[in-house]
Parts: structure tokens; C-alpha cells; sequence
């Protein structure tokens, strides 16, 4: 592998790039019960409500993505017992990459709807770090709060919130996140082949695994 001569890029996730991130269909599979195709459910959430995601690549490389948007457009959401879900909460449901990319998402994502007037982001965020949730571990380590519990099918989760607050707080979450930020100067591997079978794999693992408790 040689030393890159370019910087990551973040993008919108849109018709033209939603294809490179790689696992990007089973996630927007997974929080609308499967009523929704990928480019139907970006396009949907596009027109109605406005950017619902990006991604972060480097030359052909996608490095990971976010995808978040209302909680009427992710129906999962009314599957967990958490009473207190915001009703005009932005809900965050899924970061993917490594720990370097999550951070740099998430703050891109804050600064995104911060400038759109959003006044709170929630997630259903999983304990175990399962496929297609953010892992509880990675938010309240990035200043988000833990809101309240529930048990879904055997598997904990936690409802997580971060306030936008004021633009001088959410700047300071910003720069305390992006002072985590450093990205490699060398190129990764291909992600594994077969990961959104793997994703399926475990979701059918986890749903089998509370129909029997």
C-alpha cells in the first residue's frame, strides 16, 4: 500500500453516491421494517424533509456514513418501549466506520442540523453495539446523555439525546469531538465482501434469538 496524496471527502448521501457505502440498503432495510428501498426512501425523506445522511470517502473508498431523519420516516423506532421519544427530535439511527470516521460524522451531522433549526437529535442506541444501531458506548463518550432504558427481544438499548442547544455549545461539542480526529494516511483494505449478508445474518441471529425468550 502506498501513502495517499488526498484528503477524505464528506458527501451528501444522494442518488449518485448512495451506492458506494456498503451496507448503506440493509440499515435503511432494517429501521423501515423493509417498506423501503434505499434510493426510494432517500429520495422520499429528500423532497418531504431535506439531507437525511452522508458519507465520508477517500478516492473510491467509502470510509463510513450517517443516516438520520425524522422518526416518521424510520418506523422501527416505535418497536422500543421508550415513552419519551421526542416527537420533534431528529432521531439518529446508524454511524458506520471506525472510531476516527463516527466522530467526524457526527459532527458533521450536528453542525448539519443545527443550521437547519433542528433543537434535538435522539438515538436508539445499542448496548451491545449490534449491526445498524449506534453503539451506546460511542455517544455517551461523544457528550450525548442517556435518556432512558428498554429491553427489545432480550437485547438492551438506550435512548440517547444530545440538545443543540446554542450554536456556542454545539461549536464546543464540535471542537471537543474533532479534537479526537486524526485519519490515517494510508489507504485501508476493501470493507469485507459479503458484509451486508453478514448484517442480515446477525439482524435473523438477534430476532431468533428474542422469539425463543
Amino acid at each position: 500500500m502506498k501513502p495517499l496524496s488526498f484528503m477524505p471527502v464528506v458527501e451528501e448521501i444522494k442518488d449518485g453516491n448512495l451506492h458506494r457505502a456498503r451496507g448503506l440498503e440493509a440499515v435503511v432495510s432494517h429501521w423501515t421494517e423493509g417498506s423501503s428501498d434505499v434510493e426510494e426512501w432517500f429520495e422520499e425523506v429528500g423532497e418531504s424533509w431535506g439531507n437525511a445522511g452522508f458519507l465520508i470517502r477517500r478516492g473510491d473508498e467509502t470510509l463510513g456514513f450517517v443516516v438520520y431523519a425524522p422518526r416518521e420516516h424510520l418506523p422501527r423506532a416505535d418497536l422500543y418501549p421508550l415513552g419519551s421519544l421526542g416527537e420533534e427530535a431528529v432521531l439518529l439511527a446508524c454511524i458506520e466506520g471506525d472510531q476516527r470516521t463516527r466522530r467526524h460524522l457526527l459532527v458533521r451531522m450536528l453542525k448539519d442540523l443545527r443550521h437547519r433549526g433542528v433543537g434535538a437529535v435522539e438515538a436508539i442506541a445499542s448496548d451491545f453495539g449490534l449491526p445498524g444501531y449506534v453503539y451506546t458506548k460511542f455517544l455517551l463518550e461523544s457528550g450525548w446523555k442517556p435518556v432512558e432504558h428498554c429491553w427489545q427481544r432480550g437485547t438492551p438499548y438506550t435512548l440517547a439525546r444530545v440538545d443543540m442547544g446554542s450554536a456556542v455549545e454545539v461549536g464546543e461539542l464540535a471542537r471537543s469531538l474533532m479534537g479526537r480526529v486524526k485519519f490515517p494516511v494510508i489507504t485501508r483494505p476493501d470493507p469485507t465482501p459479503g458484509v451486508f449478508v453478514k448484517f442480515t445474518e446477525e439482524r435473523s441471529e438477534m430476532e431468533a434469538a428474542g422469539s425463543r425468550s
